[in-house]
């Protein structure tokens, strides 16, 4: 069991990595805004809890509770901040993206 949930954490993992860089690369690369506000939701949603969730593979109670509590906090907390920050994005005047 102990060698599976090594396999499941590490493609947990790299998963949520991989994810997270392709998202870096597009807030880097995006030119307004808005663009950027939506590639910023691939690295806070499912690549932050893709990496959060592979700490299943140390099988440790008290890890996995906190990963737990750091994937329900992320779930709540990434809406609100993307919305709040298109909102003053649209207050400052970004109404489309310069292309």
């Amino acid at each position: 069991m102990s060698v599976v949930l090594d396999v499941a954490g590490g493609v947990l993992l790299v998963v949520g990595l991989l994810l997270m860089t392709i998202a870096l690369v597009g807030v880097l690369r995006m030119p307004g805004t808005y663009s950027q506000l939506h590639a910023q939701g691939l690295a806070a949603g499912p690549g932050v809890i893709c990496v959060l969730a592979s700490s299943i593979a140390t099988e440790n109670a008290a890890t996995i509770s906190y990963a737990a509590i750091g994937i329900v906090f992320t779930v709540l907390t990434s809406p609100v901040a993307s919305h709040a920050i298109a909102r003053a994005a649209r207050r400052r005047g970004d109404e489309t993206d310069p292309r």
